[in-house]
């Protein structure tokens, strides 16, 4: 795993500044920034054993770092691990779908495997459904004179033509 500063295998010393703690797998020293006055970073003080009697744990939020055991309490309340409060509009699991099979709605059949009588059926049901909507619905093809040359210019195709016509249709949109 990893070996102290005195290995024989470390090329040199660290860097001004640095860590002393030679990194075996990684042919290095451990380049993190020591405290004015050690050795050691933070994560290597506890295993070279150069601190007096404080000892380092691992972070519970967060394994990947340690801390000191006297300083646990305060540290769990600035950890980046810690659980954040979550904003006033967050509600959990929203999008997430239905929770049991209970609340499973029927299987969805396409229009064309269904009998005669059940498509009527469904066609009285439709009809019911919309009986007090006033639905007449009406074809507008909206123009405007600045796009009169691109819409009749033959270098534009279909999709030009479609994306030209529909950009029109959105500047009459009522807001």
């Amino acid at each position: 795993m990893a070996t102290s500063a005195t290995s024989p295998h470390a090329p040199g010393f660290p860097a001004e500044g640095r860590c002393g703690y030679y990194v075996e797998k990684k042919k290095r020293f451990c380049r993190m920034v020591v405290a004015a006055g050690k050795r050691f970073c933070g994560e290597h003080a506890g295993a070279m054993e150069e601190e007096d009697a404080r000892k380092r744990i691992l972070c519970p939020l967060d394994p990947k770092h340690t801390v000191y055991e006297d300083q646990l309490a305060k540290h769990l309340k600035k950890c980046n691990s810690r659980e954040k409060p979550k904003p006033d509009f967050y509600i959990q699991d929203i999008n997430a779908g239905l929770r049991d099979e209970t609340e499973i709605p029927e299987q969805l059949v396409p229009i064309s495997s269904l009998s005669e009588e059940r498509l009527e059926k469904l066609i009285k049901k439709l009809r019911k459904a919309s009986e007090g909507l006033n639905s007449t619905l009406k074809d507008h093809i909206m123009s405007h004179p600045a796009l009169h040359d691109a819409l009749n210019d033959p270098k534009n195709g279909d999709s030009a033509t479609k994306h030209l016509k529909q950009q029109v249709c959105l500047g009459y949109s009522n807001y």
